[in-house]
């Protein structure tokens, strides 16, 4: 058998996130950004002569002339400019940390829905348990269990999860929320 020796010491990977914020009306106003571009380039094309038609911007300018400084045009040019930066800020803003570090030397991470998948196999195999089910973040873990009434298996519950989480390089703190349900015990009404 041939023995292969693997550097010691890889460099982690860098920590991973996710894209920035990005809701539907910035897809909007991206839309209507590349509308105005077409429109831009239209214009410039019929002012050059290469497009036979009528110029579209310049009869609203136009229009436009007669409006003079007032309070309505202050506040609609302040609230566009703060919408402006507040959208830079978010654009250049801190990404989201979706990973949760492995204790390892390569660099392993793990993200936060598969914690949570985790979280809740380790509850799911938990005695009286009927059904679970989990959310994580950086910081926690919040595992929702069904039993029976009568059944505290919160502690149980607590343990395998903190167990199954365990490799995880900052344990996460973990919270059991039950929901009882009626129905029988297997050993029938105890008589």
């Amino acid at each position: 058998m041939t023995h292969v020796d693997t550097p010691r010491g890889f460099a982690p990977a860098a920590a991973a996130t996710r894209a920035g914020r990005v809701a539907w009306w910035s897809i909007a106003l991206a839309v209507l950004l590349v509308a105005l571009g077409v429109l831009v380039l239209r214009e410039a094309l019929v002012a050059a002569g290469r497009v036979d038609g009528e110029p579209w911007i310049a009869p609203v300018v136009d229009s436009l002339d007669g409006v003079v400084p007032s309070v309505l045009v202050s506040v609609v040019g302040v609230v566009v400019a703060l919408l402006g930066l507040w959208l830079v800020v978010v654009a250049l803003g801190r990404r989201v940390r979706t990973r949760l570090d492995v204790t390892s030397s390569t660099g392993t991470t793990l993200g936060l829905n598969d914690a949570a998948r985790l979280a809740a196999s380790a509850a799911d195999e938990v005695d009286r348990v009927l059904s679970a089910r989990a959310s994580a973040g950086r910081r926690s873990v919040t595992v929702t269990v069904t039993t029976l009434e009568g059944d505290d298996v919160t502690d149980a519950v607590r343990t395998a999860v903190r167990e199954r989480l365990a490799p995880l390089a900052q344990p996460l703190s973990v919270k059991v929320v039950s929901r009882v349900t009626a129905g029988l015990h297997a050993g029938g009404d105890g008589r």
